[in-house]
């Protein structure tokens, strides 16, 4: 079958892409830089433990990853969460268990009385209408100060790497944002979902693989219909009256590429240097995207000489406590055989919007900096007897400023280019659940596009170049 379709990036935006594409029988082309496919999602057994370099779980609501990962025959490999595991951030130096019940909630030491009334009028708060409003902003509005400097500070610091009061609230909230809009209160649209069941048929469902995070992208890539040429790096795009030729090296070799959909899954930065001849305002735009450095320092220690109980998903840390560590996750707790038998592994998020340099310390430095914070906190005795790096120095897109505006101004460039799209972690999400949807989103708009084009578009060739 006669290749359709170019995807520049073989992350987990592209393979999606590239998957969803194959179901609807579309012949795909992977171009894939590293010599390995998966992007930053890798997992590594070393000394019996079993360790994550990005993505440690995937958190779905969408019956489309349901769909997806029950036709890669990965559900018997699913490793389930246990719902009842707590959640802690770092509240008064200590840990401080979450609640995740509204009355649980108002009767946490996590707030004060004033704290707590002020969320209970949250429902009388009037809708606000200042699009481009910041989280903090946001937050402050509608929930109070409070809320923001203990809970989603700590969420948009820890898990994002980003700055409430830098990040764009529907980028960052687009349920809770939307929520406002709707039904006028964060409050009664959460009521008002659960009661006439209007948010979604399927269960919500925390998972990783027996195998790790790396078994779903060894899925996605074996797949039938897909080929992936790893080591082959694009280095420039030029448009054709009938698509788009891609230029690149594999090794030494020079190779290009003819075709009528060409979809680039590559970082901001890499995809401006690309468009650059093609779309000058296109390629500043994507240049101006923001990304921060982030860390993943895991450590393995005897499960004894932890006295706090090990019986939560981990703990989350806002700014304001002035920690070296953004969060960690109690990976030994959340799925079974992540370290050897009597001993725990600890996975500390390092780096962010709030730490960039961070990543310029030694192992050891980092191993010793996360320890002088967990040891009063988890009452931690002794050293860690396994220690692991892994820096990613462009790690995640700050969705900062007006990042809707600039999406917008994205899309109106693209639509003067018929044939080219972008998906990236960039664009409408970060996770792995967001990745997924937004690879079946662009599958779709691509095979519309086939389907009605005027031109028939050509096979690809890959051709080296006579000499």
């Amino acid at each position: 079958m006669e290749t359709q379709v170019l995807i520049v990036g073989g992350g987990i935006s592209g393979l999606s892409t590239a998957w969803w594409l194959a179901q609807q029988g579309v012949a795909v082309e992977i171009w894939e830089a590293a010599q390995r496919p998966g992007g930053k999602i890798r997992s590594r057994r070393e000394a019996g433990y079993l360790t994550e370099d990005a993505a440690a779980l995937l958190v779905n609501f969408r019956p489309q990853i349901d769909r997806l990962i029950s036709s890669l025959g990965l559900e018997q490999d699913k490793q389930r969460r246990n719902d009842n595991l707590n959640r802690y951030i770092v509240h008064h130096n200590r840990l401080t268990r979450v609640p995740m019940l509204l009355p649980a909630l108002l009767a946490s030491p996590l707030w004060s009385l004033p704290a707590k009334l002020r969320l209970m009028a949250e429902p009388f708060i009037p809708k606000g209408s200042h699009r481009g409003e910041t989280v903090s902003e946001f937050i402050r509005r509608r929930l109070g100060q409070e809320i923001l400097d203990t809970a989603m500070d700590a969420f948009v610091s820890g898990t994002l790497a980003s700055d409430p009061d830098l990040a764009e609230a529907q980028s960052v909230l687009p349920r809770l944002t939307a929520l406002e809009q709707r039904y006028g209160s964060l409050t009664m649209g959460m009521f008002i979902n659960k009661v006439i069941k209007r948010r979604r048929t399927n269960n919500a469902e925390t998972f990783s693989f027996s195998g790790g995070m790396e078994q779903l992208v060894q899925a996605l890539a074996s797949s039938p219909g897909v080929t992936i040429r790893t080591g082959t790096r694009a280095t420039a795009i030029q448009r054709q009256d009938n698509g788009w030729r891609v230029d690149g090296m594999t090794g030494n070799r020079a190779v290009y590429a003819q075709i009528p959909q060409l979809v680039l899954s590559t970082p901001a930065d890499i995809s401006s240097r690309l468009l650059r001849a093609t779309d000058i305002a296109l390629a500043e735009l994507l240049a101006a995207i923001e990304y921060a450095p982030v860390g993943v320092l895991h450590l393995g220690m005897k499960s004894r000489n932890i006295q706090h109980k090990l019986d939560g998903t981990g703990f989350l840390v806002a700014k304001h406590n002035r920690l070296a560590i953004n969060g960690n996750l109690w990976m030994s707790t959340l799925f079974p055989h992540r370290a050897p038998p009597g001993q725990a592994l600890l996975s500390c998020y390092i780096g962010g919007v709030q730490r960039p340099g961070q990543l310029q310390h030694s192992d050891q430095e980092l191993a010793d900096m996360a320890l002088r914070d967990l040891r009063p906190l988890m009452r931690i005795k002794g050293d860690a007897d396994y220690v692991k790096v892994e820096r990613h120095h462009q790690g995640l897109p700050l969705y900062h400023g007006q990042y809707r505006a600039r999406l917008a101004q994205i899309s109106s460039r693209l639509e003067t280019m018929p044939g080219l799209r972008l998906n990236a972690n960039y664009i409408d999400g970060i996770s792995v659940r967001e990745r997924i949807y937004q690879g079946q989103r662009t599958a779709q708009a691509v095979t519309a596009s086939l389907h009605g084009s005027a031109y028939g578009g050509y096979p690809q060739q890959i051709l080296t170049p006579s000499h």
